[in-house]
């Protein structure tokens, strides 16, 4: 089960918490039983009465090893999932954008925003639940960075690599919204 923040409780003093559960792991992914553990782990709830935010906020790598991107600079990220629902009845409410501004205020400073990349539902849980992904892809030090180029240039790919697709192509492999994130 995942982080319930009591009623009041400041948006930075959640985040707070949320990044030291994320430095507890790396999420690489897969549907491996210590990425399921960390992502419960790294899963929090809050509300202000009248809409729940959940959020999901963990360490990201694997996106080029794993073959998802072949640019080498999208390797890691901190990776913040949010989504909303109404408390009652409890059903999706959609993406509110004063409650997301006010989540990327608390988890992001300026200087990461500037580096910030969203992303839009892709499951079909995902689209079901309205969950957007915002991205800060980092250096080996966890230093925000602008990736060079875009996700899918081999300007910067060692030579033999290969996609998860190429790598796993006619075999019995998944790799379900990277990892199953919704």
């Amino acid at each position: 089960m995942g982080k319930i923040f009591e009623f009041g409780i400041l948006p930075s003093m959640v985040a707070r918490e949320m990044y030291r559960r994320a430095a507890h792991g790396i999420y690489t992914g897969t549907d491996a039983p210590e990425n399921k553990r960390l992502i419960k782990h790294c899963t929090g709830y809050w509300s202000d009465g009248e809409i729940m935010t959940t959020m999901i906020f963990t360490r990201d790598v694997g996106h080029h090893s794993g073959g998802m991107f072949k640019n080498p600079d999208y390797e890691r990220c901190l990776h913040l999932s949010l989504s909303f629902q109404t408390i009652t009845p409890p059903r999706p409410a959609g993406k509110s954008e004063r409650l997301t501004t006010m989540w990327l205020d608390a988890f992001f400073p300026p200087d990461y925003q500037r580096c910030l990349w969203a992303e839009s539902p892709k499951s079909e849980k995902g689209k079901a639940l309205d969950v957007w992904h915002y991205r800060v892809f980092c250096d080996s030090r966890w230093q925000p960075i602008v990736p060079r180029k875009e996700v899918y240039t081999t300007e910067f790919t060692a030579l033999g690599w290969k996609s998860f697709s190429e790598l796993y192509a006619g075999k019995e492999a998944i790799m379900a919204g990277w990892g199953g994130q919704p």
